[in-house]
């Protein structure tokens, strides 16, 4: 298999899709499928920037699938159930598969920030809780190159 190379300019800006809930948060927020674009398959690789007073998803935890996040620059504000943590450049936090601890970043700052977010890409069923919103448990279906083949819009 050759060796897939690519810068981050390169990849085009995912346009997330319209969404039903909150869509105003959404304004702002810019990423790109980095893991996807070399072909990765078993865990995503995005680079996503919020401009100020944007959110990178509604506050939630999952089940099945881990998450990692990295600053790379500007300031965010990491909500969770156990407070608020402001996050510069250099900081990482990771949210275990399972461990009920519903979490999102919000830029308060007046610049932008931008951040990486690695997560699993499990195969099957995953379910998703959102706490803050009337959206119950949210399931979602990847097939076996992770792929979303079925899922809500949040």
């Amino acid at each position: 298999m050759e060796t897939r190379l690519l810068h981050v300019s390169e990849i085009a800006e995912w346009q997330v899709p319209s969404r039903r809930i909150k869509p105003e948060l959404f304004v702002g927020k810019h990423e790109c499928q980095l893991g996807k674009a070399v072909g990765l398959t078993q865990f995503g690789v995005n680079q996503l920037t919020l401009e100020p007073g944007a959110i990178s998803a509604l506050r939630h935890w999952h089940e099945g699938e881990d998450e990692f996040v990295y600053v790379l620059s500007g300031i965010l504000t990491l909500i969770d159930d156990n407070g608020e943590h402001e996050l510069r450049a250099g900081a990482f936090a990771g949210f275990p598969a399972g461990h009920p601890n519903a979490h999102h970043l919000a830029n308060r700052s007046a610049e932008p920030a931008t951040f990486i977010a690695v997560g699993t890409r499990k195969t099957g069923v995953e379910v998703v809780h959102y706490p803050d919103d009337d959206l119950g448990p949210a399931t979602i279906v990847r097939d076996s190159r992770g792929r979303r083949i079925a899922a809500g819009d949040q």
